[in-house]
């Protein structure tokens, strides 16, 4: 399976643009930082993941949270499946977007979603997430999303890059009454080798 992606040819202007709005302006009170930028290895992993195991199909529901360039989900659509791809920002949505129609006629949904409040209404059979557990104080955050929006008998593949700080917040998902299933994989772009964990991911409603 091929996939094309549209990536951002420069990324510190982005970085820069945010810092030319001052400290005082709400999107750097809010570290509305553009992480979704780039192409991490973690989406590289997931997206392989989803081409290797019978995940996803046409009758799957698919909910992308940080979608980022929008790489695993339109893997996902690319089986067929209805999609819908969130972040926090509308920027990585737009991009997301382009990316999305050029790789399939068939449309997605693309929404805000702020794991502070997630909707419910916006739960699916399956959750993607490349690198969304990169800090700390998200951690309470994404452990409501992940309970909102997992559909019962669904899961959510989590995709991360062994993150030594991370190790707290999967402590955390078991005592909170998930199960966690995890393979390794090496992604290697620009050079470098990033292992990547792939977490398979489940909630007792």
């Amino acid at each position: 399976m091929t996939v094309h992606m549209d990536t951002i040819a420069d990324i510190d202007s982005l970085f820069d643009e945010l810092i030319r709005k001052g400290e005082h302006h709400p999107d750097v009170v809010d570290e509305k930082i553009p992480y979704w930028a780039d192409l991490w290895p973690s989406a590289i992993a997931l997206a392989e993941y989803l081409c290797l195991q019978p995940v996803v199909s046409e009758k799957t529901t698919v909910l992308e949270i940080g979608c980022g360039l929008g790489l695993p989900g339109i893997t996902a659509g690319k089986f067929g499946a209805s999609v819908v791809i969130t972040d926090y920002m509308q920027e990585p949505l737009i991009f997301a977007e382009h990316n999305w129609y050029l790789n399939n006629k068939f449309s997605a949904e693309f929404k805000l979603l702020d794991w502070r409040s997630p909707d419910p209404n916006l739960s699916a059979d399956v959750i993607l997430a490349a690198d969304v557990a990169y800090e700390s104080k998200a951690f309470a955050d994404l452990i409501l999303s992940f309970k909102t929006l997992i559909k019962p008998g669904g899961v959510l593949i989590l995709a991360e890059p062994n993150r030594a700080f991370a190790k707290t917040f999967f402590d955390k998902l078991r005592t909170d009454g998930f199960l966690l299933y995890t393979d390794q994989t090496f992604v290697e772009r620009h050079g470098q080798k990033t292992l990547v964990n792939i977490h398979k991911i489940y909630f007792s409603h």
